[in-house]
């Protein structure tokens, strides 16, 4: 078999998940639930995964030369290796999502890493202070974003000719995640950003307007430039969009709006500032920019619990995290019926490549006695998954183990 052979063998078995009634079953229940039906059964997803401890395994070995030919390997690879070992209620896209082409230009400014000599291959990061007062602001610029939609054409025409006669070949814009003070930490630092909104609020504010002025602009010309991503296959934030309601069925994918958008984003360095705090510096400045959008995914890794009330400031808001961290009999008290709630399970009960399965459980089971009482709609979002030490079988587990607390509650 010859790699464009190769190549065709993979879609057929990827197509084969992606037209099944398995999918069409699981994308329904995915729009009953972002719908806000409290009904819905909870479903599973997994993302954000350690590939490169799965690199050792046959069915993700890529060995076409041919780059065009690799990246389509690899991606359909790990596509398929989900679907048959954890795929949950993953829903494989009816199409190939091929990136549309455009450059960005950037906000004038780059991560820079204090030296960490100190401990080499860590997973966190020490970060030097780029913003240190007023007049660094004048780093920051506007971003300049500029499509090139004849490569695009250029690059569907490529792929067209290996797969267009097995699946549709889909130029796809982005998914925004607005996440503003994650750029803001790598900028600064943690430590910089919790004294600043401490002991300089009015620097604080000044750097808010420049950004969120700056994040505006940048949707704009993403918007003017069909750069958008909505519709039937996209993920917001490792979640699945379908949404039973008929403006999100109504989606035009010729002319993509920001109203026909989710949008993610977070404040996670707010982890454990004060409600009044992270709605002065957070949630004020960013509820006209997420007002625009017509769903909303909000939070990451903090635990927002005691902050529903201000999330409420955000008309469009729809799905809300449940980290590790929050206290989930408060959180969906708080969010009754109005918000699906994205429950992230603990990574750590995974990562000695065997899942701890009593952990796991209670876990599970705590969270839908929560949402039984208050009639919130919840689904359970393994991610952040920094190792399973190198044994993929323990995701192929732990799914295992939900299905069934959420079979047998």
């Amino acid at each position: 078999m010859n790699e464009r052979e190769l190549v065709r063998d993979l879609v057929k078995k990827y197509a084969e998940f992606a037209f099944s009634d398995k999918a069409k079953t699981d994308a329904l229940n995915w729009g009953r639930l972002n719908a806000l039906d409290a009904s819905a059964r909870p479903p599973i997803i997994l993302d954000q995964l350690p590939w490169h401890e799965f690199s050792g395994s046959d069915e993700l070995r890529c060995v076409s030369s041919d780059p065009l030919l690799r990246g389509l390997e690899q991606y359909f690879r790990r596509e398929l290796f989900r679907l048959n070992h954890f795929g949950a209620d993953l829903v494989p896209p009816a199409y190939y999502p091929l990136g549309k082409v455009f450059t960005d230009t950037g906000y004038g400014i780059n991560t820079i890493l204090q030296d960490e000599s100190g401990h080499k291959n860590a997973e966190t990061h020490l970060f030097v202070d780029q913003l240190p007062d007023v007049e660094s602001l004048k780093k920051l610029k506007k971003r300049v974003i500029t499509a090139y939609p004849e490569k695009t054409a250029e690059n569907k025409a490529l792929v067209e000719d290996v797969i267009g006669d097995i699946i549709e070949v889909r130029p796809t814009g982005v998914m925004i995640w607005a996440a503003i003070w994650d750029h803001i930490t790598f900028w600064k630092g943690a430590e910089s950003c919790l004294y600043a909104v401490i002991d300089e609020p009015e620097f604080v504010h000044k750097m808010m307007r420049i950004l969120v002025d700056v994040e505006m602009d940048a949707i704009d010309q993403l918007e003017a430039q069909e750069l958008l991503a909505a519709g039937p296959g996209t993920k917001c934030h490792c979640v699945e969009t379908y949404t039973d309601e008929e403006r999100y069925k109504a989606i035009d994918q010729a002319h993509i709006r920001t109203s026909d958008c989710w949008i993610s984003g977070a404040a996670q360095i707010f982890s454990e500032v004060s409600p009044a705090m992270h709605d002065e510096f957070e949630i004020e400045y960013l509820k006209p920019l997420y007002d625009r959008f017509g769903w909303v995914n909000y939070g990451c890794c903090e635990p927002l619990s005691r902050k529903i009330d201000i999330i409420r400031k955000m008309k469009t808001v729809r799905s809300i995290s449940a980290s590790p961290w929050t206290d989930v009999d408060v959180q969906a008290e708080s969010m009754g019926g109005d918000f699906v709630m994205l429950r992230k399970p603990n990574p750590a009960y995974v990562r000695s490549g065997y899942p701890d399965a009593d952990s796991v459980k209670k876990e599970v089971r705590n969270t839908l006695k929560a949402c039984r009482r208050s009639g919130t709609p919840v689904a359970f979002v393994l991610k952040d998954i920094t190792t399973v030490n190198y044994r993929f079988e323990g995701l192929t587990e732990w799914v295992g183990l939900v299905k069934a607390e959420i079979e047998n509650f």
